[in-house]
């Protein structure tokens, strides 16, 4: 098996949360393969917060910090997204194993394997295609890919109570579930035996307050839209006992860590939703009012009954 005569790997990876999230089992899968294995892992300062807690990785750079030798080092570099200039600098460095996915000739020159993944279903199943030149057919995932990061939520989390997260904002997105949702779930729920807490960072929170301000009259509901980072957001739905949310980012990092996730999701976007967390999805993928950056309809008409089962 390839994978076994490799002593180091580079993993370009992607500048979005929700991939970052989705590619994580690929460490576990490579180590699983050959545990003396050193992989780095090349992202974004935000994801570099989270790297002392990914199971598995040796080491975290971000793009700038990527030097020459690192790469020189490294018998293998594997490319999750397209970077035109790093690929052509691994093939100036003559990195010996560089795969990546097919695109156009010029981009499959500067690999030595160039992976067909038009044909995959999803997100997931493209990055395990990415594996097969290394001689690697399957995934292999530890029970928790994430570690949770430790933080103290003095009076928000009850131990007497079942603790239901609601994640129920997102920035810079035309695909929402209504926060008015959550309010109907609050409200159809049994009685005093749930504790909710409203997660988010601070400006999440200043637009939860405009837009859906019952969400915070419910006596029951514990305002937590003041987390600083992902480490802390981590943190709180790590203590809790289930995650409610649209938000793909928080909702894919949060099923790495082994939490109990239920992601609410517009069938536009089931390319970029792991088969393996449970999600709630709209029915119809080809609805034109969904599409380009429209809101969508659906996620907008979805209710909340399918939700209802899943805390049940």
């Amino acid at each position: 098996m390839r994978i076994q005569g490799i002593n180091n790997i580079v993993i370009i990876g992607s500048s979005s949360i929700k991939e970052f999230a989705i590619s994580l089992p690929i460490i576990s899968t490579l180590k699983s393969h050959n545990r003396q294995l050193h992989i780095t892992l090349v992202g974004t300062e935000e994801q570099k917060t989270l790297s002392e807690y990914i199971n598995g990785l040796d080491q975290f750079l971000t793009k700038e910090e990527l030097g020459d030798n690192t790469l020189t080092q490294s018998q293998a570099v594997l490319f999750l997204s397209e970077d035109k200039e790093l690929s052509k600098k691994c093939r100036d460095l003559k990195v010996e194993i560089r795969i990546g996915a097919k695109s156009n000739w010029r981009s499959n020159r500067r690999f030595t394997d160039a992976v067909a993944i038009d044909q995959m279903d999803t997100l997931d199943e493209c990055y395990l295609a990415l594996l097969l030149p290394l001689g690697i057919t399957e995934k292999i995932t530890t029970e928790n890919i994430l570690t949770a990061p430790i933080s103290t939520f003095r009076g928000i989390i009850k131990k007497d109570l079942k603790n239901i997260v609601f994640y129920p904002y997102r920035l810079d997105t035309h695909r929402v579930w209504p926060s008015v949702r959550y309010f109907e779930l609050i409200d159809q729920l049994p009685k005093y035996e749930n504790n909710y807490i409203i997660a988010g960072n601070e400006l999440e929170g200043k637009a939860l307050e405009m837009t859906a301000p019952e969400l915070f009259r419910v006596p029951s509901v514990k305002n937590s839209t003041d987390l600083e980072d992902l480490e802390e957001t981590l943190a709180l739905i790590a203590k809790s006992d289930v995650l409610v949310t649209y938000n793909n980012d928080i909702a894919h990092l949060a099923h790495a860590m082994g939490a109990k996730v239920i992601c609410i999701s517009s069938s536009a976007e089931s390319f970029y939703i792991n088969k393996e967390m449970r999600s709630i999805i709209t029915p119809d993928a080809s609805c034109i009012k969904c599409v380009g950056e429209k809101p969508c309809e659906c996620l907008r008409k979805l209710g909340i009954e399918e939700v209802m089962e899943e805390l049940k």
